[in-house]
């Protein structure tokens, strides 16, 4: 399980970085990781600009996480895993969507502690809930959107 120390690290190391050492650590990011680079933006496709940037640059903080952790480098994730992930995250976003008011956010918390890697998933939940660069707030249906997205990508990343 990654670390909350892991996460403070990351995003410590990725706040001091220049816009020209953010564009290298991208493109490293698209060499190393290819396949999870496609599936987001292939998923965020239709989604607009500010929910795919969004998406990709959160999966970019999860690799980043995981490979300044001590437990393991960032292994390349294939296309099979990313499916077999998907798959798992629709049956839970349909497992969770099947409560609601109270009863949701009860069903949301005990999936979380289950959840392997819960610093990640609160790390992406709490971005989510900041504004944009820009000032703007995403949606509810848009936080879905990069949510799902992001859980897919943390379940790829972490599956073992």
């Amino acid at each position: 399980m990654v670390s909350g120390e892991s996460v403070e690290k990351a995003c410590s190391e990725v706040g001091h970085y220049t816009d020209e050492q953010m564009m290298n650590e991208f493109d490293r990011f698209f060499r190393a990781q290819p396949a999870v680079c496609d599936f987001v933006v292939e998923l965020t496709n239709e989604s607009g600009q500010k929910i795919q940037e969004l998406s990709l640059f959160l999966s970019y903080m999860v690799f980043k996480t995981i490979e300044v952790s001590d437990i393991r480098g960032a292994e390349i994730v294939t296309s099979e895993a990313i499916e077999t992930a998907y798959q798992q995250t629709e049956t839970w976003m349909a497992d969770v969507s099947e409560a609601e008011g109270v009863a949701l956010e009860q069903a949301i918390v005990r999936s979380l502690q289950r959840d392997t890697e819960p610093h990640l998933l609160q790390y992406v939940i709490s971005e989510l809930n900041e504004p944009m660069e820009d000032g703007a707030e995403l949606n509810d249906e848009e936080k879905g959107e990069v949510f799902f997205v992001l859980k897919t990508v943390i379940s790829s990343f972490c599956r073992g």
